[in-house]
């Protein structure tokens, strides 16, 4: 093990702390490493460390599956110029193309794989779209990354590591640090980057201000703004949202698991309608307000009820479902 590996990896967050260590204990061994986080979290990057390690001369094979095809996957389980094979968002993979992995796992042990996924641990193991046998398989050693919400006392951290990259090492006055604090950051640490990068490229002098931030840093949707916007794209999707919703907690009920917000927002991912998890907190109240699903709190999860059965029988006829 090198010891100068990891460096591309900025963070004193425990959370963040715990993620290069277990990367680095990963690492030491054949078995596949499985990395999840939000979009924006540093998957790849994590990947590329590892792949350093493995061998530091050798090229990381990068697939990245959501334009995957047969002939590209085929033509990486035969590269022989690199022992790290990286499959970034393994969970949009086709289902035949998940049997040619399972394959490949099965005949090839000396091929150290990274798969990666925006989808959290429990959204992969209950998605009817991903297969049991994969999951279990590329689950030995998994690598969850904290979204960059949870360790904001990063931020100083990274914004000083970014701009270091860029040659640059500006004085940052404290209101933009406040700013910055306050920020969602729903792009997590790549949307951070883009904002040193944005600032950089106006910077005139040595010192950062509230005017060199995007103005959308600046003039965050208001509550009343975001709540008008949703009720617009509500009223054109509507029934196609309540039957995904209804669907999913239909099939986690069966399955015995619990249907949170959360992971119903991690499915919903994988179609054409994703759903933050305050918004399908909203469409949860709606559907309760009409008796079709039930709230319970903790563990107990929503519950469709008989009525909201009805429901989705009635719309499944001409509702697309994804």
């Amino acid at each position: 093990m090198t010891t100068h590996s990891f460096t591309s990896i900025y963070g004193e967050h425990q959370d963040m702390k715990r993620a290069i260590h277990l990367a680095k204990q990963f690492t030491n061994n054949e078995q596949p490493v499985l990395i999840t986080g939000e979009i924006g979290t540093g998957k790849t990057r994590f990947a590329q460390e590892m792949a350093n390690v493995v061998a530091p001369h050798a090229l990381l094979t990068h697939i990245y599956c959501p334009i995957l095809d047969e002939e590209i996957l085929q033509n990486a389980f035969t590269e022989k110029t690199s022992q790290t094979l990286y499959l970034d968002e393994i969970a949009a993979l086709s289902i035949p193309l998940q049997h040619l992995v399972i394959r490949f796992l099965e005949t090839s042990p000396a091929t150290k794989v990274i798969a990666s996924s925006s989808l959290s641990i429990e959204a992969l193991r209950v998605s009817s779209t991903f297969l049991p046998e994969l999951f279990y398989r590329l689950n030995v050693f998994h690598l969850p990354l904290p979204s960059l919400a949870d360790r904001k006392t990063d931020i100083p951290i990274l914004t000083t590591a970014f701009f270091q990259e860029l040659n640059m090492s500006p004085d940052i006055d404290p209101s933009v640090w406040e700013t910055l604090q306050q920020y969602p950051f729903e792009g997590n640490v790549q949307e951070l980057k883009n904002i040193v990068h944005y600032a950089s490229a106006i910077l005139e002098g040595q010192t950062v201000f509230l005017h060199h931030l995007p103005p959308f840093v600046l003039t965050p949707l208001s509550p009343d703004i975001k709540g008008k916007k949703e009720e617009h794209q509500l009223t054109l999707m509507e029934k196609q949202e309540f039957v995904f919703l209804l669907e999913a907690i239909k099939s986690l009920n069966e399955k015995g698991e619990a249907a949170s917000r959360r992971i119903l927002s991690e499915l919903s991912k994988q179609g054409d309608i994703p759903l933050t998890p305050q918004q399908v907190r909203s469409r949860l109240d709606d559907l309760e307000k009409k008796a079709y699903v039930t709230k319970g709190k903790g563990r107990a999860g929503t519950k469709i009820t008989l009525e909201g059965l009805s429901f989705l029988k009635s719309l499944d006829g001409y509702i697309p479902v994804q």
